[in-house]
Order: C-alpha cells, then structure tokens, then sequence
C-alpha cells in the first residue's frame, strides 16, 4: 500500500510539474503574441504619425500660399495708381517708365535664364545655419527681394535659405516659393530655347522647380533629372521629356532615395527608352574630347568643389581651346564659364557618355527598363546587369544631390 500511495504521489507530482511547464510554455506564447501585436501597433501608428505629418507639412505650405496671395491681393486694392495689368500708367494709358513687367511680357522678350543669370557666383559653402542668415545679410544689403525673402524667413524651408545663400541666382525663385504650387506648370520651351543648339535647363526654373521630388522639390533635388532632360532633349530633340517628367518616372519606379538623392541607374536606364547608348568609360581628357568630337553628351557627376558643397550632376557638351562647355542645372554664371581639364578634371567623381543610336529600344519597345516613361513596372534592368533601380553603380553608386551637396 505505501508502494502504491507513493507511486501515486510522485506520478501526481510529475502531472503537476507538465501543467507548471505548459502552462509557463503557454504564458510566454501569450507573452510573444502579445509583443508581436505591440510590434506591429507601433509600426502602424509611426507610418500614420508620418502620413500625418506630412499632410499638415502640404497644408501648413497651402494655407501659407493662400494668405500670400488674399496679402497680394489686398495690396493691389489699396494701390490705386497700380492698373489691373500691373503698370504703372499716365493718363493716355501708356506704360511708366521702371513699372513691373508682367511674367507673360518678360517670357516674351527673354528667358529665365537671361533674366536670373549673373555673371559672377561665389564658390558654394557648406554653411551652418547661422552662417546661412549671415551670408542673406550681407546678401540684403544689395539686394532688396532677399531682404524681402529674409522679412517672411518662416515662410520658407531652411534648404531654400541654405540654397539661396549659395546662389543668388535663385532669388526670384526663392521669393515666389510661398505662393507657387507644388506641380510644374507644364510649358514648354521658349522660342529663345528652341533657337539654341545646348539650352540650359535650371532645376529651380518655375516651370518645373516647385514640383516635388520624394521628399523635398526639383529646384533643390533635381540636378540628375534636370541633367537627363537637357542631354535627352540635345540628342533626340524631343522637348516633352521635361526635367518634372524624368523626376515623375524616377519617383514612381525607384530612383528617388528619400534623404539620399537620385541613384546613378537612372542616368543609365532611362536613355534606352528614347534609343540613346550610354557608356561608362575611363574618365580623361582625351576619353571627353573624343566623344564630344563626334556630337556625344556627357553627364558628370561631380564632387565638392567648383560646383557643391556635396554631390552634383553636370553636362559637358562642348570644349575650345580655353576649355569644356558645361551646362550646370544649379547656376548660370558656372555655365557660361570655360572649365580647363586641369581644374575639371578632378572634381569628376564619374561620366556618362551618350550617343544616339537609332537601333536602341523606345518607348514602345517590350522589356526593356520600364517599359515607357510611364509604366508602372520597376525599372530595375540598369544597362550594366540587374541592379534593381535603387542599387547604384557601385558602392558610392548614388549621387546625393539634394540641397547640401547639389548646391
């Protein structure tokens, strides 16, 4: 009998140690589960925190605008010598001398570049903020739009300031951005482009500039695009591939890292679509001279130096005896500059040579990276292999042109 009480004791006794186990086993099961869902709460509570943000950031931007223009408005109103054309007029209707003239009539007489071109910029400063407002200072002693710009500084994004300090040349850019839409305008070349054989395209042009670009806008991230469109437009003369629509089809297949900037398989993808060969070669002075010999265009993309403080795109189009035709997307005084190879040289960090070729794939052409400027597949078939488009060349692959290095 005690053998058997005792038989029943321990058996007992292990039954309740299997329940401790699988109840403990149970618990930390419960335990596990209930850490996922917190996991994945957080998860989604951030990405609508960040939804959110990001729609009062568009709101704040729009309500802005919205004031600024019912502020303009109220102006022109209590301005009684001001007519409803904007100019200043005598009594026979005819125009005052130094009146304003409308966007329409200075679009007609010249284009944006003549008009924002200076023929002098200083080297770009990777400044700090304090530094930033210093430089706008000085800057405001001369020149009363950034003293206006500096007098509603909360109405505009601390890269703008930032770029502005680099550039003057942005000026009217700069000052229009509080009242400018997010979406490009959608005109297209002037008369006065159409007649150049190399136009440059500026990434802050108001036709395209104020357009978004991932997180931030064309004007301030869109050398690379700005880049494309003009070698694009050289070779195949087509004048709808914009800098807005390259920047369009680099967001919505993958090009665009967020905080990054534009990844270099763009400046090898895009360019089969409209039948343009690119190549990657050896970066010298006879490799540059050979291909612009026979009508090619270059893409550089460039360290700090002349034309950043980080990370920028140019073209090359040309060169003389004084050195290299360069179209900078940034500034117009860089651009009517010549560039010896001496100083060029070795701020190249590297170069796309491109060459029209009628056998290339186009738009309609099956499988190639995309599919049409605008499929919805992920170009991620660079010309070099299958690098999905977010993978750069190598490495250092992407080009972090956005403000602090495009600028």
């Amino acid at each position: 009998m005690r053998d058997g009480r005792e038989y029943r004791k321990a058996g007992w006794t292990q039954h309740a140690v299997r329940r401790r186990a699988d109840e403990n086993g149970n618990m930390k099961k419960a335990i596990f589960r209930f850490l996922i869902i917190v996991c994945i709460l957080t998860v989604m509570n951030t990405v609508l925190m960040l939804q959110i943000q990001s729609r009062v950031r568009n709101l704040e931007k729009e309500l802005i605008r919205v004031k600024n223009i019912l502020n303009i408005n109220q102006q022109e109103r209590e301005d009684g010598s001001t007519t409803q054309s904007g100019l200043d007029r005598d009594p026979a209707g005819n125009p005052v001398n130094g009146s304003v003239i409308p966007e329409k009539t200075q679009k007609e007489e010249s284009d944006y570049v003549e008009l924002c071109g200076l023929d002098e910029v200083d080297k770009p400063v990777d400044r700090t903020k304090e530094q930033v407002w210093q430089r706008l200072d000085e800057l405001a002693e001369e020149n009363s739009h950034i003293a206006e710009i500096l007098q509603k500084s909360s109405q505009y994004p601390d890269r703008l300031l930032y770029a502005l300090a680099n550039n003057p040349e942005m000026t009217d850019f700069a000052l229009n951005y509080p009242t400018a839409g997010s979406r490009a305008t959608g005109e297209g070349l002037t008369d006065k482009e159409k007649e150049q054989e190399y136009p440059l395209f500026l990434q802050w042009d108001p036709r395209w500039g104020y357009a978004e670009y991932g997180d931030d806008i064309i004007g301030l991230s869109g050398c690379g695009p700005a880049c494309l469109s003009m070698m694009l437009y050289y070779l195949t003369g087509d004048e709808s591939l914009s800098p807005d629509k390259i920047a369009d089809y680099a967001m919505r297949n993958g090009y665009y890292q967020a905080g990054v900037g534009t990844a270099w398989a763009l400046l090898e993808d895009i360019p089969v679509l409209y039948g343009v060969e690119v190549s990657q070669p050896g970066i010298s002075e006879q490799t540059m001279k050979a291909a612009l010999d026979r009508n090619k265009i270059i893409i550089c993309s460039v360290k700090p130096g002349d034309f950043t403080a980080g990370g920028h795109f140019i073209v090359v189009y040309g060169y003389d005896s004084e050195g290299f035709l360069v179209n900078d997307p940034n500034c117009v005084a860089r651009s009517r500059k010549k560039w010896p190879y001496e100083r060029l040289g070795n701020q190249i960090k590297n170069l796309w040579i491109y060459q029209y070729s009628y056998a290339g794939n186009s738009m309609a052409g099956s499988n190639t990276a995309g599919n049409s400027m605008a499929g919805s597949n992920t170009a991620g078939n660079s010309t070099t292999g299958n690098n999905t488009a977010g993978n750069s060349a190598d490495e250092n692959g992407t080009d972090v042109d956005g403000l602090y290095d495009s600028i």
